[in-house]
């Protein structure tokens, strides 16, 4: 269900946020030429070299027992690609695009979460530059980029929330800082059971009327080959930066999350809440 008592901005995501509004925008405005599979040989050799130095880091480094990493190809060719790099096979690892506004966090141990990346992929932005604000502390690995995230368990969204969604990804809570002409919207997700299909996030702005004044989508496309593997692990926090126009008047918002290689033979088929329900709608703005 949903709680509708306002608490506080969340614990370092709403405070950093409402700082972090002009920057996010202007990322947001800029296309970044790593969004797709890399078609530069140059860029496509560090790529290489990156996973492949990753794979070494992660085998040397066995007390590191979950990793995030961010990529451009998260649920196609990313996890393969790892189970060809490393030897280790008690690692468990989660996948992201970062030019997607997403960040994932996988399960802490006692340093924290660790997340890497390749040394020409910056994160979003505004999740990077919140990590820098939760204390995190990056360390350059030649072509790779080891972020130390302390630990995220104290994070609370200023909007709590409990959908669990296909038994598998449960919404635990939202924020929304509405700017002059934009609100940015955070959802917080955890996986609960390895996706076992394509997942496609879509948020909807409603109107007082039920009309659809605005809308975002997220995560998984379908692969015009059909390849899809599995890319989060159980407990991961998934942390995911949507950017509406501002609208006049009470909103609500409808979200929800979709199968997108269903979509081309029918209606697309949504993961259904506890209840059965297609969709989550709760408040929105202001």
């Amino acid at each position: 269900g949903f709680s509708t008592k306002r608490g506080r901005l969340s614990t370092g995501v709403g405070y950093v946020c409402l700082g972090l509004l002009g920057v996010a925008y202007m990322w947001g405005t800029a296309v970044s030429i790593f969004h797709t599979w890399p078609n530069n040989d140059e860029v496509r050799f560090v790529w290489q070299a990156a996973f492949t130095d990753m794979g070494g880091y992660l085998d040397e480094n066995s007390t590191l027992q979950a990793a995030s990493i961010a990529g451009w190809t998260p649920e196609t060719m990313a996890g393969p690609t790892f189970d060809l790099l490393l030897k280790r096979e008690d690692v468990g690892l989660s996948f992201f695009n970062p030019t997607d506004g997403t960040l994932v966090l996988p399960v802490a141990d006692e340093g924290g979460h660790h997340l890497l990346r390749p040394a020409i992929l910056e994160l979003d932005a505004f999740w990077q530059a919140w990590l820098a604000a939760w204390g995190s502390v990056t360390q350059a690995q030649g072509e790779f980029v080891h972020v130390a995230v302390p630990d995220v368990s104290p994070l609370q969204p200023a909007y709590t929330a409990d959908f669990l969604l296909g038994g598998q990804l449960r919404l635990f809570g939202y924020d929304v800082l509405v700017g002059d002409a934009d609100v940015t919207l955070i959802t917080y997700w955890r996986v609960e059971m390895r996706p076992v299909q394509p997942t496609r996030l879509f948020v909807q702005v409603l109107d007082v009327e039920g009309n659809v004044v605005g809308e975002d989508y997220h995560w998984d496309t379908a692969d015009p080959q059909g390849l899809w593997f599995s890319h989060w692990q159980p407990g991961d926090v998934i942390l995911q930066r949507h950017v509406f126009a501002a609208t006049p008047g009470q909103t609500q918002l409808r979200l929800g999350i979709f199968d997108p290689a269903t979509c081309d033979t029918g209606a697309c088929q949504n993961l259904t809440t506890e209840s059965g329900a297609p969709f989550i709608v709760v408040p929105g703005w202001p």
